[in-house]
């Protein structure tokens, strides 16, 4: 099966799925046995738009997928749009890569470093703006941290969260006790955590000098 990571307009559509399964397991496909398979599409404008992307090809009237297949992960980048055999062994190596994200914001100098998987199904705060950007499924622990945040404004919440993560510099422990809901997510994001005191204490690794915090 072919699985598509950081899917498009296009590639993220429900059928586009189905098709390239379909297109899988048979050969020569013919329009008419796609618009059988699929009554309820409409197929033909959706061909034609998959066919001018490039990711469908018609010779002779039938039809054949046409696309890019992860042949190797020399010049991979986070977040390209990928498309990779689940059965191939580069598909298991893609699973093991490692890629190192930021954050900043526009209040403060602080910056977030967290490292992510490229499906991004580490529980880390760029990817969980990511994927709320993108409107890609979340996780079971992202979707703990959508049901506290919402669709928030990334730089409001990093204001907030840097902003608490800054006063670790004076002190090892922090109170707080008004509900904040920043600070509940960097509980959830294994950022901080709360003592038997009902104090916080820093988690992350901290480079004082430099402002910024290390994800564990």
């Amino acid at each position: 099966m072919i699985h598509i990571f950081n899917p498009s307009r296009f590639t993220r559509q429900p059928f586009f799925g189905e098709l390239i399964r379909y297109l899988e397991q048979h050969d020569d496909v013919i329009l008419r046995e796609i618009k059988a398979r699929f009554p309820d599409v409409a197929v033909d404008k959706l061909m034609e738009e998959y066919i001018k992307d490039g990711l469908i090809i018609r010779e002779n009237k039938r039809y054949y997928l046409n696309l890019p297949m992860l042949e190797s992960l020399d010049s991979l980048e986070l977040d390209q749009e990928i498309f990779v055999s689940e059965d191939s062994l580069i598909y298991q190596a893609l699973l093991e890569q490692s890629f190192e994200t930021e954050l900043r914001n526009q209040t403060n100098a602080a910056i977030l470093v967290e490292k992510t998987d490229f499906a991004r199904l580490k529980m880390t705060l760029s990817n969980y703006f990511y994927k709320v950007k993108h409107q890609y499924p979340l996780t079971e622990k992202q979707q703990e941290l959508y049901d506290i945040l919402g669709d928030v404004n990334p730089d409001y919440a990093l204001k907030y969260m840097t902003t608490f993560l800054l006063k670790f510099l004076k002190k090892a422990q922090l109170m707080h006790k008004r509900p904040d809901i920043f600070v509940d997510s960097l509980v959830i994001l294994g950022y901080i955590v709360q003592n038997d005191q009902g104090k916080y204490e820093l988690l992350a690794d901290f480079d004082k000098d430099n402002l910024t915090f290390y994800l564990p």
